[in-house]
C-alpha cells in the first residue's frame, strides 16, 4: 500500500477578509485540528481518503475447558500486548474486540500513516510475542494479521 501525501486545503482563502476576532477564532480551530489529526494522508482511489491505518491480530477462541482459550487470550493481551503498545510512538488507540457468534478474538492498533511506517520498521513489536503467546494456547486457531485504513465517517471515531 502506497503512502501518497495529500495537498493541503485551506479553510479561508483570504485571512485578510475576517475580523480579528475570526482570525482567532480559525487559529485556534487550526490549532486544535492540527493537534488531533494525523499530519498526513493518501488515497486509495480519489474518492477514498485514509490518514491512519490499523495493524489487526485476530485468532479463533474455543468453547472448551470454560472457554480457557478464551480467558487466555484476554491475559496474552494485558500482559503481553498492552505493555509494549504503550510504548509505540503515535499509537492513537488499541481496541479488543470479541465474537462470541464466530468466536473471534481480535486486538486493533491504530495509528497515523507516519506512526505506522516508524512501527512497521520495528516490526509491529510486540506483534511476534503475541502470535508467539497464543499459539501456545490450546484451543486457539486460526491465528491472522491484517493490516487495513480506518477513516472516521460520522461521529467522535478518532
Amino acid at each position: 500500500m502506497a503512502i501518497v501525501k495529500s495537498e493541503e486545503r485551506k479553510l479561508v482563502e483570504d485571512v485578510a477578509s475576517l475580523t480579528p476576532g475570526q482570525v482567532n477564532q480559525l487559529q485556534d480551530y487550526e490549532h486544535e485540528l492540527y493537534r488531533k489529526a494525523a499530519r498526513n494522508s493518501a488515497y486509495l482511489v480519489k474518492e477514498i481518503h485514509y490518514n491512519t491505518l490499523a495493524r489487526e491480530w485476530s485468532c479463533k477462541w474455543s468453547e472448551e475447558d470454560q472457554k480457557m482459550s478464551l480467558t487466555e487470550c484476554q491475559r496474552v493481551l494485558e500482559q503481553v500486548a498492552v505493555p509494549g503498545l504503550r510504548k509505540v510512538q503515535g499509537m492513537l488507540s488499541v481496541q479488543r474486540v470479541v465474537c462470541g457468534d464466530c468466536k473471534e478474538f481480535k486486538v486493533i492498533c491504530k495509528l497515523g500513516l507516519d506512526a505506522f511506517e516508524d512501527w512497521s520498521s520495528r516490526n509491529f513489536y510486540p506483534e511476534e510475542d503475541v502470535i508467539q503467546s497464543w499459539h501456545s494456547v490450546e484451543g486457539v486457531s486460526k491465528i491472522e494479521i491484517r493490516t487495513y485504513t480506518l477513516e472516521p465517517v460520522f461521529g467522535p471515531g478518532r
